[in-house]
């Protein structure tokens, strides 16, 4: 579950280029203390209670839209795991169960969305190519009028905060811009803390599990970047941008996110956050962008993923952790991995709904 379900970074060193001006200040509104979680629950005061019943009333339509872990035993009976994660570093969240705790020590393989683990040189380089990230040389730039001003704005502001020049948007793919904000803001504060992903690798890694990737890193913006997904990764950088204003950082918001991953209401999470986006957009326009953006980021993403899962899920003893978002649908993974001729059963975990 990415963080703008609450509402990797790359840096480089640019110079000043035409484009948008430059904004006066970063988002000051991600501060530390904005950033501090309070308590952990759902909080009225962001969330009623008429929207969490309505939001629960569209979840309940969504199949496997409740737990975070779930078994997968194959056909002939090996046994792996797969865990929702949330792309997170609060700390609540890396007090990982017991039961996450046990199979990880006990993993021959943890794999990630993303290989984090190169294994050549080579892996290193391309890993760290970033043409894709530019529009082509001579190409006209490409100011986004269609974006609302203030997303632009936020965007332009979340730039700053890596040292980017906000010139260089209008120079920049929407692909490149949208993995500029994959990053929780509020991890600024905690860049001594991996999220719950990494943790989650560095336990099985220091147990003795291979680290592996569902995809490699470079395939992001490989994938994003042809003409087929334009219109995806268009929608992809709108949402993302969304989520940047000053909202995101009310009190109690991401306390009542939090509340809902730990209490396993994936699917009612993931309504919160499209509501917000139709909210914002116009229930129109916000339907429309969730779903090109989700196109590519989870149907299409779960359906790749699906050859390196079963073979893992085919040898046994491993591991999946991917982002929570991934796992509720008709095109879920639960339902992909089932559909594949596995038995998917969702472990119950202390504290969740059952």
């Amino acid at each position: 579950m990415g963080w703008r379900k609450t509402v990797p970074a790359l840096c480089l060193a640019l110079s000043a280029m035409p484009g948008l001006s430059k904004p006066a200040a970063a988002q000051d509104w991600f501060t530390r203390e904005a950033c501090s979680t309070g308590e952990i629950r759902v909080w009225p005061e962001v969330l009623s209670v008429a929207d969490e019943a309505r939001y629960s009333a569209i979840a309940g339509e969504v199949p496997n839209s409740l737990g975070r872990f779930w078994k997968i035993t194959a056909p002939g009976g090996q046994i792996s795991w797969l865990w929702g994660t949330y792309h997170v570093s609060e700390r609540r969240l890396l007090a990982l169960p017991q039961e996450l705790r046990e199979v990880l020590e006990a993993a021959d393989v943890v794999a990630l969305e993303f290989n984090p683990q190169p294994g050549t040189r080579a892996d290193i380089r391309r890993a760290n190519d970033q043409a894709w990230m530019f529009i082509s040389p001579g190409a006209a730039p490409d100011d986004r009028a269609d974006f609302p001003p203030q997303i632009l704005d936020h965007i332009a502001l979340r730039l700053e905060t890596f040292g980017w020049d906000p010139g260089y948007m209008s120079m920049m793919t929407d692909a490149g811009l949208f993995s500029l904000l994959l990053s929780d803001p509020c991890s600024d504060f905690t860049p001594f803390m991996p999220a719950q992903d990494f943790f989650i690798a560095q336990t099985g890694w220091l147990a003795g599990a291979r680290i592996a990737g569902l995809q490699e890193p470079w395939e992001l913006g490989a994938e994003l970047t042809v003409p087929e997904r334009a219109a995806a990764a268009r929608a992809a950088l709108l949402l993302y941008g969304l989520y940047l204003g000053p909202d995101s950082a009310l009190a109690g918001l991401r306390e009542t996110g939090f509340a809902l991953y730990l209490e396993g209401r994936i699917g009612v999470m993931d309504a919160w956050s499209d509501g917000w986006a139709e909210q914002v957009l116009g229930a129109a326009r916000g339907r429309e962008v969730v779903d090109l953006a989700e196109s590519y980021l989870l149907v299409e993403r779960n359906a790749i993923w699906m050859e390196k899962i079963r073979s893992l899920a085919g040898q046994g003893n491993a591991v999946i952790a991917v982002g929570a978002s991934h796992l509720p649908g008709d095109l879920g993974l639960v339902s992909m991995i089932r559909d594949a001729g596995y038995q998917v059963e969702r472990v119950v975990l202390p504290g969740e709904m059952p």
